[in-house]
């Protein structure tokens, strides 16, 4: 009677349901619901859009209806009793591909600090980005520097990061994952066979416009990082994390992920005041620009 589902702190919502699977069974797993065990998850949520919210409250919607949503991947994991989502075979022919690439060896499901290398971690994001970037560009996004391009152009260089340093794959592996994410779902979702080759041409040019600046950023964060361990300093400056986004392509994110794994946190206050020094500088430029070219006029 306490589970209400809402989407952010304001829009539609309601009182919800939810089923739960415990993959271990014969035991009362009822303590261990949302209590983040990775035998006992939820499957499938059941929300009754009855009201919405604003800065007012709660009020009741004119039209109520119901909306549910079923993990594909989850229930996928307990018909096939794996588990987990990447132990099924919806991820097995893209982990092949990846081990083919790559210089590691195959993926073992380590996670958390069991997986010391980050190699597992590195197998489950690289092939959640090529699936991501696969499909976003078969429905007609494409990398860029704004919006949802901007989005894409962070999954495809965080896979291609992964790719190169931890798995020991060459510039260029995203592009050749795609055949086997077609494989996996082109039946299922048609626009992908009829896409591939222009997934892996826009993949392939971005993957090559980052593997300068790749190269170049890992070495920078490498210096960096015997820099601040040899001053006692945990935190990458907030100069340095604008340098890596601004002249090398590494969005914070990016720096924010590399930073974790060497257990350095991130001035992100100081970055984002570089970045309205620079904005604020554009603008000046702007201006004096459009000033010169009025006196020039006169």
């Amino acid at each position: 009677k306490d589970n209400f589902w809402e989407m952010g702190e304001t829009g539609p919502c309601g009182p919800c349901s939810e089923l739960h699977y415990d993959r271990i069974g014969s035991r009362d797993a009822s303590s261990l619901v949302n209590a983040d065990d990775p035998d006992v998850i939820e499957i499938w949520n059941i929300v009754f859009i009855q009201y919405n919210r604003d800065e007012r409250g709660l009020s009741p919607l004119p039209n109520k209806h119901i909306d549910t949503g079923m993990g594909l991947e989850r229930l996928v994991s307990v018909l096939q009793d794996k588990p987990s989502n990447y132990d099924t075979d919806a991820f097995s022919d893209i982990f092949a591909s990846i081990e083919r690439l790559g210089n590691v060896g195959p993926y073992t499901g380590l996670v958390l600090e069991d997986d010391e290398t980050l190699k597992d971690t590195a197998y489950r994001a690289v092939a959640d980005h090529a699936r991501a970037l696969s499909f976003a560009i078969a429905d007609g996004a494409v990398p860029d520097n704004e919006g949802r391009g901007y989005v894409l152009r962070r999954i495809l260089r965080r896979a291609a990061r992964y790719g190169l340093q931890i798995l020991g794959c060459e510039t260029g592996f995203v592009a050749e994952l795609v055949p086997a994410v077609v494989g996996a779902f082109g039946d299922a979702y048609p626009e992908l066979r009829e896409k591939e080759a222009e997934i892996v041409e826009i993949v392939r040019e971005e993957e090559r416009a980052f593997a300068t600046m790749l190269d170049r950023g890992v070495k920078y964060f490498d210096e960096m990082k015997e820099e601040l361990a040899s001053a006692k300093k945990g935190e990458v400056p907030g100069d340095r994390a604008f340098f890596l986004y601004d002249t090398l392509g590494f969005p914070i994110d990016l720096t924010e992920q590399m930073a974790e794994e060497a257990d350095l946190a991130v001035d992100v206050k100081g970055f984002e005041k570089e970045m309205e020094d620079q904005k604020r500088r554009s603008r000046e430029a702007r201006r004096a620009a459009k000033g010169a070219a009025g006196a020039a006029d006169l």
